[in-house]
């Protein structure tokens, strides 16, 4: 597992956003919220197995059996510009990895996405990212 601050700074570094920060537990209000850039927000979301159909009784089957993790990447923008907003920050996450000194540790990759809400001029979009974590002895 790695700190939400990791991916964070990464977006921050690695383009021109500014507005990052830790994701909260409340909605949003697309309609009155000003938007002069995009809003992006990071939060782990859970831990799911590689492959969760395979659970095993036997702990040594299920070490091939890994973890991951899996983090949301919100976004906020204007309709017009969500192309280039995911387009943008999934540059900046893809093939980077927290561990990059070790390479028992997978990097970052796209899970899925999907829209929360929308209006008229504005989306609300969450990029589900994932990173495998071996169990490493």
């Amino acid at each position: 597992m790695f700190d939400e601050s990791y991916l964070i700074d990464l977006i921050k570094d690695n383009t021109p956003y500014t507005d990052v920060d830790y994701a909260d537990d409340v909605s949003i209000d697309l309609v009155h919220i000003p938007l002069i850039e995009p809003m992006i927000r990071v939060g782990h979301l859970g831990i799911m197995r590689q492959f969760p159909q395979d659970l095993n009784a036997d702990g040594y089957t299920e070490l091939d059996n890994q973890e991951v993790l899996h983090t949301a990447i919100q976004m906020l923008c204007l309709r017009e510009d969500l192309a280039t907003v995911r387009s943008t920050i999934k540059k900046a996450y893809t093939g980077k990895s927290p561990f990059p000194n070790d390479s028992n540790f997978s990097s970052l990759v796209f899970l899925e996405a999907s829209v929360i809400a929308k209006t008229n001029n504005k989306i609300w979009w969450s990029e589900i990212i994932g990173l495998l974590m071996p169990q490493v002895a």
